[in-house]
């Protein structure tokens, strides 16, 4: 496995008191305390489903210790998929300190239909299909000026404030950031998971180092991250236990997820239009049909088709 190893400087800085120095005068900075906003996903609700929009709903729950919280704003993003259009990003709920007070710091069950999503937007429900997407966003302020996420600027450069992390991925996250629903399609969660073999029957070869592929040939295995989502590992660009995502919606193989490699902005994958199929009836045979380098990055060409096949090992 090739690794990259950075050098890990550690400045000690050594304090001398004699036994004449006043204790009091010599202080550590006091802690501030940062947001703790947790959203957990109902795994019933996660998404709306495509085939009873009519009372398709989305269901979480909020949970937060601070004492301090000013405003926690959730905003939406709405992607439809088949004018492939995007709608910008709404307010659709707000919450204050008080909210928290009055349910002892959970606020359980918080709902949004497919009624209320589609009004936000200025849709109706027969607008919304499969593999439509909305991204929600949690912006948290606190009485003390604090907002986040943000970008903090330091000596090093600047970095986000709270860490980006997966919904409902552990009990003990203390700022969700966010989360994305689809508009799915009931499927079986077993189907595609287990052992493929994995090919690049089609598209570009590696820039970088001389081989014929960027995906190499290997027996993969598939795991579900919910009932629609599927992730592997792969070696990509001759990198190992490089992560692949994917999701299976309506019929539909949709991808847009970054590959950890990067020059600058990052080696993103995407959909080719139009994506890859599956068939939920059988699932011996996965064609993925993506896009190479969706962002530009590294100076090798954007945008690039490439195909990747994926056969049940029996």
């Amino acid at each position: 496995m090739k690794k990259f190893i950075y050098p890990l400087l550690l400045a000690i800085g050594f304090l001398s008191v004699t036994s004449c120095e006043d204790p009091d005068a010599i202080r550590l900075p006091e802690f501030v305390d940062a947001a703790n906003m947790r959203i957990q996903l109902d795994p019933e609700f996660t998404s709306l489903k495509a085939d009873d929009l009519d009372n398709a709903k989305i269901v979480f729950s909020l949970f937060s210790e601070n004492t301090n919280i000013e405003e926690m704003e959730l905003s939406v993003t709405y992607y439809n998929f088949q004018q492939d259009s995007n709608y910008s990003r709404r307010p659709i709920r707000v919450y204050r300190q008080a909210d928290f007070n009055a349910t002892n710091g959970a606020i359980r069950d918080v709902t949004f239909t497919s009624d209320e999503l589609a009004e936000l937007f200025g849709i109706t429900v027969g607008d919304m299909g499969g593999g439509d997407r909305f991204d929600f966003f949690n912006v948290t302020s606190l009485t003390n000026g604090m907002i986040y996420p943000d970008t903090v600027r330091l000596p090093g450069g600047d970095v986000v404030n709270v860490t980006p992390n997966i919904i409902n991925s552990a009990l003990t996250t203390s700022f969700s950031v966010g989360w994305t629903s689809y508009v799915a399609c009931p499927i079986d969660p077993t189907i595609y998971t287990g052992e493929y073999y994995l090919e690049q029957t089609d598209g570009p070869d590696d820039p970088f180092f001389g081989e014929p592929v960027r995906f190499a040939p290997m027996v993969v295995n598939i795991t579900a991250l919910s009932p629609i989502e599927r992730t592997f590992d792969c070696t990509y660009l001759t990198f190992e236990d490089i992560e692949f995502r994917f999701l299976l919606i309506c019929d539909n193989v949709l991808i847009n997820f970054m590959s950890a490699l990067s020059c600058s902005t990052g080696l993103r994958w995407a959909n080719q239009s139009p994506p890859g199929a599956y068939d939920p009836n059988d699932d011996s045979e996965l064609v993925i049909l993506a896009l190479e380098n969706m962002d530009a990055d590294c100076g090798i060409p954007q945008a690039e088709p490439i195909t990747l096949t994926l056969t049940k090992v029996q």
